[in-house]
């Protein structure tokens, strides 16, 4: 990882690299050597030009910066013109989908943001908890005992799935091909993969503005079909925001899966949480600073010269930020490495910051603690079908994902 380092604001000459190999086998030993490297590691990725930010302090500044910019389209020649080294490795998404809140600034962002808020709300949570509660209940029961379980396929991502898609409005027979899709699209390295599966997505949430135009109902889909025909939303608005919701409610699943990893490694940390259950809710910052779901967030964009950790990055440029290799920085939290569910986790940044830190971040815990709770309690002596080190990992750099979770189950 040895690059000339750059300060002085001029395009850096030399780019590393981050395998998606190494993240899979040493995630945080290798974003532990660019934190050690650099405050702003210039590399190559995706065919792009960007600068890896990986230190606490930087990164929670730069994702409050609003000069740096999450709208990608709207800056996509610029971008394209003078970032994109190799065209081959570019993926290439439908047109019109990335249009939501997520991938928007300032005053689009907060419009858009503020027409799903309502489902996230206090009173809508509390209606969520005892649905949450019941799924894990049906789940957990549906677990065969003493035979191999894939706590991944069987509970993590069917407890995640079907909370979205009945907050959506989609049929539940579709969380399978969903998730599936979902998985595709933000964890595979394969351009091919990516594109083919974002593109499904696409063409679901048009199919399904359509089934709701048919067959409306009390949910958010029709709710923002009804606000894109009184104005307040384009089509493409629409849409992205029905794949945003959707993926973004996939993402519990992961928090679930390697929660549910992390505590069968830390059976201590495990016992202590089954000795006081009301602590699994507060637990969950903790896996998620531990474990983050991210490695890195979707890249963003400088649309004015700034200063990160004394070096000086030209407007222009694309910036690939780091939650995990920040929450595990040791100038923040002590002793990073270590699995502590007593923790002060006051700062973590497994849920982001600033304008775009997560809105079902709430929704979020109480799916991961419910499940995990349910499940440890109900089959305390759970054990790991294969030594730690065997244990498959998604592919990709973004997203820290399990393949598979396989254990047996044990009261």
């Amino acid at each position: 990882m040895d690059v000339k380092q750059e300060s002085s604001g001029q395009i850096p000459t030399e780019l590393g690299r981050i395998k998606s190999r190494d993240l899979m086998t040493d995630p945080y030993g290798t974003l532990a050597k660019v934190r050690e490297s650099s405050p702003a590691y210039p590399i190559e990725n995706n065919g792009y030009r960007m600068w890896a930010i990986t230190r606490y302090e930087d990164v929670r500044k730069v994702l409050a910066d609003p000069t740096v910019l999450r709208d990608l389209v709207a800056h996509r020649h610029a971008i394209n013109s003078h970032c994109l080294i190799k065209e081959q490795q570019r993926a290439h998404l439908p047109h019109g989908s990335r249009r939501s809140f997520f991938d928007r600034d300032g005053e689009h962002h907060h419009r858009l943001r503020a027409l799903v808020g309502n489902v996230f709300s206090p009173a809508k949570l509390a209606e969520l908890r005892p649905r949450s509660q019941r799924l894990a209940d049906e789940l957990t029961n549906a677990l065969p005992v003493g035979e191999p379980v894939d706590l991944a396929a069987d509970l993590a991502r069917p407890m995640a799935g079907t909370i979205i898609c009945e907050l959506l409005g989609i049929p539940t027979t579709e969380v399978n091909l969903l998730a599936t899709q979902v998985t595709e699209m933000i964890t595979s390295p394969i351009i091919s993969e990516i594109e083919k599966a974002a593109q499904e997505l696409h063409t679901f949430s048009k199919d399904l503005l359509a089934l709701k135009r048919r067959e409306p109902g009390n949910d958010l889909c029709t709710t923002l079909m009804h606000l894109h025909d009184q104005g307040q939303l384009t089509e493409d608005e629409l849409t992205s925001t029905y794949v945003l919701v959707l993926v973004g409610g996939m993402g519990p699943s992961i928090a679930i899966g390697n929660g549910a990893f992390t505590l069968l490694n830390n059976p201590e940390e495990l016992a202590k949480l089954l000795a006081d259950p009301s602590l699994f809710e507060q637990a969950v910052d903790e896996l998620v600073r531990y474990e983050s779901n991210f490695r890195f967030v979707p890249p963003r964009y400088t649309s004015a010269p700034i200063e990160v950790g004394g070096v000086s990055i030209p407007a222009g440029e694309l910036l690939l930020i780091s939650p995990a290799a920040a929450n595990r920085d040791p100038d923040f939290f002590d002793d990073p490495d270590i699995f502590d569910v007593n923790r002060s986790t006051k700062g973590h940044l497994g849920f982001g910051h600033g304008a775009h830190r997560c809105l079902g971040a709430q929704l979020g815990k109480i799916e991961t603690a419910t499940a995990l709770r349910t499940l440890f309690q109900r089959y305390p002596r759970t054990e790991l079908l294969l030594p730690p080190e065997e244990i498959q990992w998604r592919p990709g750099k973004f997203v820290r994902r399990l393949q598979a979770l396989p254990v047996i189950l044990k009261d």
